[in-house]
């Protein structure tokens, strides 16, 4: 069988962002929404939420089976093109049981995501589905103040093109791994240390 590859996304399309792993979006919903507008600027689309990605820690915890039904209907929805894991975590495993890869498979739809997305990664492969282990919303998408150009131009060239990439040129720029306490809303306007 050979792996069915989503089609590409376009200017103004819908994106939806997901909590499938951990529920940073209701921890730090000022971080969620600073990076999501970052997002809707940097690449013109459009991003919603579902119905469980800005619940609480609880809840989302509490809910394996509505963060299920959240990727199912997402995927089943004509109207949303992409959808992207609002973070990584831990336990997405829990929504095994109530996955119906039919509907992954019938519907192909792009879907980023990376640490703990893994799991949802292996439930698109057993799908024969494409996707991307890539930047999540509130790590990637989100960094403080602006994106990085690397990580932009790798977007664009991957997600919005139907073009075969033929050489990956690695990031000769700059990176970090300093974390700034996303509990200070007014830490989001500090830029990172970059080395």
């Amino acid at each position: 069988i050979t792996m069915i590859k989503p089609q590409h996304l376009n200017e103004w399309d819908k994106v939806i962002a997901l909590t499938l792993p951990w529920w940073g979006p209701g921890s730090f919903p000022h971080k969620y929404e600073a990076w999501k507008k970052q997002l809707e600027e940097v690449f013109n689309v459009n991003v919603v939420e579902w119905e469980q990605t800005l619940k609480d820690r609880n809840w989302v915890y509490d809910h394996p089976e509505l963060r299920a039904k959240d990727l199912m209907g997402a995927l089943k929805d004509p109207s949303i093109k992409a959808i992207i894991s609002s973070i990584g975590g831990e336990e997405s495993i829990r929504l095994l049981p109530y996955i119906d890869f039919d509907v992954i498979t019938n519907n192909p739809k792009i879907f980023m995501g990376y640490s703990d997305s893994t799991i949802t990664h292996f439930m698109f492969r057993k799908a024969w589905v494409v996707s991307f282990f890539w930047p999540a919303i509130m790590a990637g998408f989100g960094e403080n103040w602006w994106m990085f150009p690397y990580m932009i131009d790798s977007v664009k060239k991957t997600i919005f093109s139907n073009e075969t990439i033929w050489e990956l040129v690695p990031n000769k720029e700059w990176w970090t791994s300093e974390h700034l306490d996303w509990s200070k809303p007014e830490n989001q306007h500090i830029n990172r240390t970059l080395i």
